[in-house]
C-alpha cells in the first residue's frame, strides 16, 4: 500500500478531465491487480497448507493398515497352536470376509439413500 502511495503523482492544475479519468483508471486498475495477486496469494498458502494435511492423513492410513496386518497376523499366530496352520488361515480369511461384506453392504446402502429421489424415505 504505500509503494501504492508513493507511486501516485499529484496532478498539475492545469489537468483536463481526460487526463484525470485516464489516471483514475489507471489508478483502479493497478488497485484490481493488486487486489488479484493478494487473493492468489492466500489461495496458495491454503493449497499448500491442505496439501500438507493429504500428506498427513495418508500417512496416518498407511500406519493404520499396518497395524490391522499386524493384527491379523498376530491372530493367525495366536490360532496356530489351537486349531493348526490351515483352519487358523480358513478362520481369520473368512472372518475378514464377513466383515468385508458387511462393510460393503453399509456403504451400498448408504449410497442408494444418497442416490434415491427426494419424496421417497428409504
Amino acid at each position: 500500500m504505500r509503494d501504492f502511495v508513493n507511486e501516485a503523482t499529484p496532478a498539475p492544475a492545469d489537468d483536463g478531465i481526460m487526463s484525470l479519468l485516464s489516471r483514475v483508471v489507471s489508478d483502479a486498475e493497478q488497485v484490481a491487480r493488486a487486489e488479484i495477486d493478494l487473493r492468489k496469494a492466500k489461495l496458495f498458502a491454503k493449497v499448500g497448507a491442505a496439501k500438507a494435511g493429504v500428506v498427513m492423513i495418508l500417512v496416518a492410513a498407511v500406519l493404520g493398515l499396518l497395524a490391522l496386518i499386524a493384527l491379523v497376523v498376530g491372530v493367525l499366530m495366536i490360532l496356530t497352536p489351537l486349531v493348526g496352520p490351515i483352519w487358523a488361515t480358513v478362520i481369520v480369511v473368512g472372518v475378514l470376509l464377513v466383515l468385508a461384506g458387511v462393510f460393503a453392504m453399509i456403504g451400498i446402502g448408504r449410497f442408494k439413500t444418497m442416490s434415491a429421489p427426494a419424496g421417497d424415505a428409504a
